[in-house]
């Protein structure tokens, strides 16, 4: 065996071993926020926070009172969704459109479904989707919240 055919076999030997570490010791890619969400209308700012695993925690503000967001395939092993809705007054209701043209009303300005509750903060509200409204909205679309004081 020449010297050149022993190099070459190390240099495919060693990359089989690094590609199979690779598989081995990969573990899972941390979910980013804003690989998942965007403002879908030019008034509505998003943005997002730290969360603990397997949750969301956006903060989403409108200038005109009806914020909306698009929202995309979320992960399986995805728990919760919370967004914070500063400087809103009175929400009036939360609409969800699924990417597949099904929607629903989250919450109606008095109760929301099974999963999702809107909560009074000191400053705006609180909205968090968990459970089974969670897997309603896992698929991806467009997310609307309207404020009952809106400009």
């Amino acid at each position: 065996m020449t010297l050149k055919s022993v190099l070459l076999l190390s240099m495919l030997f060693s990359s089989v071993i690094l590609a199979l570490a690779g598989c081995v010791s990969q573990t899972p890619e941390p979910i980013n926020p804003s690989n998942l969400a965007q403002s879908a209308v030019k008034d509505t700012h998003l943005g997002w926070n730290p969360a603990p695993a397997n949750q969301l925690n956006y903060s989403l503000a409108t200038s005109t009172g009806i914020a909306r967001m698009e929202m995309r395939e979320l992960p399986g092993d995805l728990q919760a969704v919370t967004i914070e809705l500063p400087g809103m007054r009175s929400i009036e209701g939360v609409q969800w459109r699924g990417a597949g043209g099904d929607n629903a009303m989250l919450f109606d300005g008095v109760e929301g479904v099974d999963g999702v509750t809107v909560e009074r903060q000191h400053r705006g509200y609180r909205l968090q989707v968990r459970g089974r409204a969670l897997e309603s909205i896992r698929s991806g679309g467009f997310l609307t919240v309207i404020d009952y004081y809106r400009n």
